[in-house]
């Protein structure tokens, strides 16, 4: 997975910056607020415009991991498919895609801020205020 770390350090040091909202931005890929039933975001294509929505119920911190999540779909994943993130089911979906989109995420919020001692994955994960499916990924890595 040498290739998602590349894109998510690449990318940040293109741009000196792993706030995802502001790497969106820096991409020309417009963010919009959709109050969603069952979908966390989504990446699509409309026309020569890439768009990511997120679920407006969302607090900001899952917001801000969804999006760093539909930025790893475009930047690691082909180009032209579309990705939706459900709500439902698990919080992360295991097909590969969704994975790398995960791991990216992973990579992109938390490379800068280790565990500290003596601390677990569910205080490592509120500290940083991620999802503990993000904590697990980068703790594994």
């Amino acid at each position: 997975m040498k290739y998602i770390i590349d894109a998510a350090n690449n990318l940040t040091n293109k741009y000196t910056t792993r706030d995802p909202f502001e790497l969106a931005e820096c991409l020309g890929i417009q963010v919009v607020f959709f109050p969603f039933k069952k979908i966390r975001g989504l990446i699509i294509e409309l026309g020569n415009k890439k768009v990511i929505g997120l679920n407006s119920e969302l607090n900001e911190h899952i917001q801000r991991a969804v999006l760093a999540h539909e930025l790893g779909h475009h930047e690691v994943s082909p180009v032209g498919v579309g990705y939706f993130f459900l709500e439902e089911q698990t919080h992360y979906s295991l097909n590969k895609q969704e994975y790398q989109a995960n791991y990216f995420a992973a990579i992109l919020l938390l490379s800068d801020t280790p565990p500290e001692y003596g601390e677990n994955i569910e205080q490592y994960a509120a500290r940083v205020q991620v999802p503990i499916e993000l904590a697990k990924i980068k703790l594994i890595t």
